[in-house]
């Protein structure tokens, strides 16, 4: 294979790339196409908590975060668009094949896996508690199972597309704000199948409430006797637990499909094949095909891909309105951040139990972050959006895209903490008062 040779115009304009063939360019035809290896932009791990009182009133953490994401949004746009309107040569389409292989193999398959256990090792912990004998021990390990599955589902939300759009997966165990009202009505009058039916009193959020309070793991006491929430007051921890058991099986199960639905039945995931077909879930293509075979696929002849060509499938990873890395930073600039910042939705905040907002947001990031890197670890795998970009040299398309996820995390992180009560400092609403448990966003809806 040759290296890419480009013409000045289109380096001039810092996108579009063309690839000449072996007649175009005889005088360089023994030179073999190479990977550069460049080390990527990446965020910190840890950030320290912007909690000086007097920044909860101001607003300009707020739309610094949104504005960020938005930068963020054009360059992504920006990279698919130089990859869409190119000449790509055969080597250059092979090679980004191998940058959707990779996703698959190395970022998407390992992290609805880490979930899945995660979320298993959550069944399991709940599964043993019971009011007569829970430990303070117990609760914290619960919490602490939960915060890591919350971790990976959160870094896998950039690639929403496939199955868990396809099967509803995303809004059964991730919808928000949490149903209070709903749920209180369940714990007073009892459950039906119905009430399990709706997304808005199931999955993490639900869970999220049972386990956490004002940022702080659930005390024994308050479970072996009767919750302190207002309005909650005459339900049992008993009840809650069940509950909480109950719903953490159904989250299992989506999980599970999760995985399997992306990375095929194998005999290293047979048992949890068994639990999705079980449960008369769904976790295969119209065609019969795994989702990453699908992407994998992509524009391959007689395949049976859902994508017609491979920029097809390059469009859906980086920048189609849904399940995309452009439709997950849209959403954390224009609807997680801003309902609750801009339009005063205060019960539109995501995770405020446990507050863990601001880190659901920059996980929701990082996950950008990992696909453009083809890896779960901050470094640029070899086959990655990242170094294709760097191969053809348009370095740009990479500052732009790496700068913009780690400006996006950053602004994200000095954002007064918790997020639910800078927003409710700049709105003077209370979030937990009983007027303010209804969504305003979603009665617009």
């Amino acid at each position: 294979m040759k290296k890419f040779f480009y013409s000045m115009a289109a380096l001039l304009m810092g996108l579009a790339f063309t690839a000449c063939s072996d007649s175009d360019n005889n005088n360089e035809n023994n030179d073999q196409f190479s990977v550069i290896m460049t080390n990527p932009v990446v965020d910190q791990d840890n950030y320290g908590l912007n909690t000086t009182e007097a920044n909860y009133s101001s607003q300009q953490f707020g739309q610094q975060a949104i504005d960020n994401c938005m930068t963020l949004m054009n360059g992504l746009e920006n990279a698919n668009t130089a990859i869409a309107s190119s000449k790509l040569s055969e080597e250059q389409e092979a090679y980004l094949r191998k940058v959707l292989e990779t996703l698959v193999s190395n970022v998407i398959v390992p992290t609805y896996t880490d979930l899945a256990d995660d979320v298993e090792d959550l069944e399991n912990t709940l599964n043993g508690l019971t009011v007569n004998t829970i430990t303070q021990a117990q609760i914290d390990q619960a919490c602490q199972d939960f915060k890591q599955a919350r971790q990976h589902w959160e870094r896998s939300e950039a690639f929403l597309m496939g199955a868990a759009s396809n099967f509803d997966i995303d809004p059964t165990i991730d919808s928000w704000p949490l149903n209070r009202s709903l749920l209180l009505n369940y714990f007073n009058n009892g459950m039906d199948d119905e009430m399990l039916e709706d997304a808005t009193i199931l999955g993490f959020h639900a869970l999220e409430f049972i386990l956490f309070r004002n940022g702080q793991n659930r005390r024994v006491a308050e479970l072996q006797g009767n919750d302190t929430y207002t309005n909650f007051q005459g339900i049992t921890g008993a009840q809650e637990l069940a509950y909480a058991q109950t719903i953490c099986t159904l989250l299992k199960q989506r999980c599970f499909q999760l995985q399997v639905a992306w990375e095929g039945a194998t005999s290293a995931n047979a048992d949890r094949v068994a639990v999705v077909e079980a449960a008369h879930l769904e976790y295969k293509t119209e065609s019969g095909l795994s989702y990453g075979e699908n992407l994998m696929k992509a524009g391959i002849s007689g395949s049976k891909s859902t994508f017609a060509t491979l920029k097809a499938a390059i469009a859906q990873v980086l920048s189609d309105d849904e399940g995309s890395c452009v439709a997950i930073c849209n959403e954390v600039g224009t609807a997680k951040i801003a309902n609750p910042f801009t339009a005063g939705d205060i019960a539109y905040v995501e995770s405020p139990y446990s507050y863990n907002s601001i880190t659901d947001f920059r996980d929701n990031i990082r996950s950008i972050r990992n696909v453009w890197l083809g890896s779960t670890d901050k470094t640029a795998n070899q086959y990655s959006f990242h170094t294709f970009f760097a191969s053809v040299k348009q370095e740009t398309v990479n500052k732009n895209v790496e700068n913009g996820y780690v400006g996006a995390i950053e602004a994200i992180s000095n954002m007064p903490a918790p997020f639910v009560k800078y927003c409710s400092v700049v709105w003077g609403k209370d979030f937990d008062d009983p007027e303010n448990w209804d969504s305003i966003t979603e009665d617009e809806e």
